[in-house]
């Protein structure tokens, strides 16, 4: 059995810049397609984001809440914002910190 796909009409959706656009599934279903995100500078991250960086490459051990909370920011924010920017969570950042001050 096969999902037969149209495209929604454009002209009909709300403009929204940036996004991608829309499939309609013949039930009626909408998804989004996945989004392909464009590739940061490192210039251009988030100061959170630097500080963040920073504040682990000095203190890996730090707690998320933590250093979350002197970055004025909730967990999951600062979560958010750094696997974004950089591709992987803040403990993924520490633990590579950790593992290099290791070997």
């Amino acid at each position: 059995m096969s999902v037969e796909r149209a495209m929604v009409d454009e002209s009909s959706q709300p403009s929204l810049p940036g996004l991608p656009p829309v499939e309609e599934l013949t039930s009626g279903e909408v998804r989004p397609r996945p989004a392909v995100r464009a590739q940061r500078d490192a210039g251009a991250l988030d100061p959170r984001v630097r500080r963040a960086l920073a504040t682990l490459d000095d203190d890996p051990d730090l707690s998320l809440v933590t250093l979350a909370n002197a970055l004025g920011i909730t967990r999951a924010t600062l979560i958010r914002i750094v696997r974004e920017a950089i591709g992987m969570t803040p403990k993924e950042y520490a633990a590579g910190v950790r593992a290099r001050r290791i070997s």
